[in-house]
């Protein structure tokens, strides 16, 4: 799903192409990061240990500040009318938090809460 489009450059983002500029910039490398952290969270959350569940909160948080950096980085734009927004970059935005919110509360069995 495409993130934005700089009309300015007529290049559409997505967080998966990596496209270098003139300046020496990579833009699109973001996709990885967050695809290789949500990965982790999805093995910590069918782990059954009590320290997975706790590493999970770590990595959720550290994914939902790369979310918002991620937005800040890609809506960027000095001029009025300089890039359109498709919605797949809100969703990077809002769905770190619900998995934040996830691993806030994650599905203990009553065993598990002794140990």
């Amino acid at each position: 799903m495409p993130w934005v489009h700089y009309n300015n450059v007529n290049l559409t983002f997505n967080g998966f192409n990596v496209t270098p500029f003139p300046t020496g910039n990579y833009y699109g490398k973001s996709g990885y990061a967050i695809s290789f952290l949500s990965f982790l969270l999805l093995l910590g959350m069918l782990s059954k240990k009590i320290w997975a569940k706790r590493v999970n909160l770590f990595v959720a948080a550290v994914l939902a500040a790369y979310g918002i950096r991620t937005y800040i980085i890609f809506t960027s734009a000095l001029f009025e009318n300089e890039l359109i927004k498709y919605p797949a970059i809100h969703l990077v935005a809002i769905l770190p938090f619900v998995i934040l919110a996830a691993s806030i509360f994650p599905n203990l069995d009553k065993k598990q809460e002794q140990e």
